[in-house]
């Protein structure tokens, strides 16, 4: 039963929910943090991301849209992500 307590509770404090899959939601994520630590909309922005990422997010929807892809995840974030959020980021 100890070990069953401590599994729960490592889930709960490592699961964080998340809306839609997690690809796009995190460069959203990234998205809206950098508006927010900027204080302004960023005339520009570079999105550095691992191959496999690339490779999934391709094939995902951007929550609350039909676009794919790294940049409209980071264009929602930046409009109209709020980063206090997390990874429901778009969820608003």
């Amino acid at each position: 039963m100890t070990h069953e307590k401590e599994f729960f509770q490592i889930l709960q404090e490592e699961l964080v929910p998340a809306l839609g899959c997690t690809e796009p939601i995190a460069i959203a994520f990234a998205g809206a943090k950098a508006k927010e630590v900027l204080g302004v909309f960023p005339k520009r922005i570079l999105v550095r991301c691992s191959g496999s990422l690339l490779k999934n997010i391709k094939c995902v929807s951007v929550p609350n849209s039909s676009l794919h892809g790294v940049e409209p995840s980071v264009l929602a974030g930046l409009v109209a992500g709020d980063s206090s959020l997390g990874m429901e980021v778009l969820s608003k």
